[in-house]
């Protein structure tokens, strides 16, 4: 079974193909240019040099937030554009769930997105199981570690924004963060989870698919504000 996964919700726009269970290839880049301007190359290239043609995919994967609004439109709209062309199956895959996956512990993970202005996109995960015990959500940084202060077992912190947060991280003492090659570049472990949604028949519909913001985009937030001033 070859499977494509996509994901383009945070700065790094990423893809990578499973075969029978083993990660083949993966091309990963952060960069001044919007992702669609290259993610359809990257992922073209990366076919190419796999000597797999776009036909052969039998499973896609969308990373489908929460993060960049822009970002995850974009690679969510193409995985779902090629599994409606080429007729495939697609699953979708949660930003801060990727995240945490690559974090092998037996304790609380906690990913954070950057979501500017001091705030960060969270979830709350444990064990190797990667078991959600605290859905998506978003908060200021500082409110965040308020939350688990008092907490008394380790917490590990993981994704893009642990390195503009590290330092109030490290206060306490129970706070571990990820090296830097578990903070981005999740696309190989969108590949695995989709194929346990997959193998649990948990599909997408590519007509209904849509992104995970957890909350509403600026433009939308202005023009319910102009509703209500009518």
């Amino acid at each position: 079974m070859k499977i494509l996964a996509i994901d383009t919700s945070t700065t790094h726009s990423c893809c990578s193909v499973m075969e029978n269970d083993y990660i083949v290839g993966e091309f990963s880049i952060n960069q001044s240019m919007s992702h669609n301007e290259i993610l359809l190359d990257m992922v073209q290239e990366m076919l190419s040099k796999l000597n797999i043609d776009i036909s052969e995919i039998d499973l896609y994967v969308a990373v489908t937030g929460p993060g960049s609004f822009t970002g995850i439109r974009i690679g969510v709209t193409t995985a779902k554009a090629l599994a409606m062309a080429l007729n495939k199956p697609i699953v979708s895959v949660n930003t801060l769930e990727a995240m945490s996956f690559g974090v092998f512990s037996e304790n609380k993970k906690i990913p954070i997105i950057d979501a500017r202005g001091g705030r960060v996109y969270y979830g709350v995960y444990k064990g190797y199981d990667n078991c959600e015990i605290e859905k998506p959500d978003l908060m200021d940084i500082d409110e965040l570690l308020m939350k688990f202060d008092n907490s008394k077992e380790e917490i590990i912190f993981t994704g893009d924004a642990v390195k503009l947060y590290e330092k109030r991280i490290l206060k306490n003492t129970n706070f571990k963060v990820t090296s830097p090659n578990l903070n981005s570049c999740i696309s190989r472990n969108a590949c695995v989870i989709g194929k346990e949604k997959f193998k649990k028949n948990i599909l997408s519909d590519c007509y209904t698919l849509s992104p995970e913001y957890v909350r509403q985009s600026q433009a939308q937030r202005d023009l319910e504000k102009r509703e209500e001033q009518k």
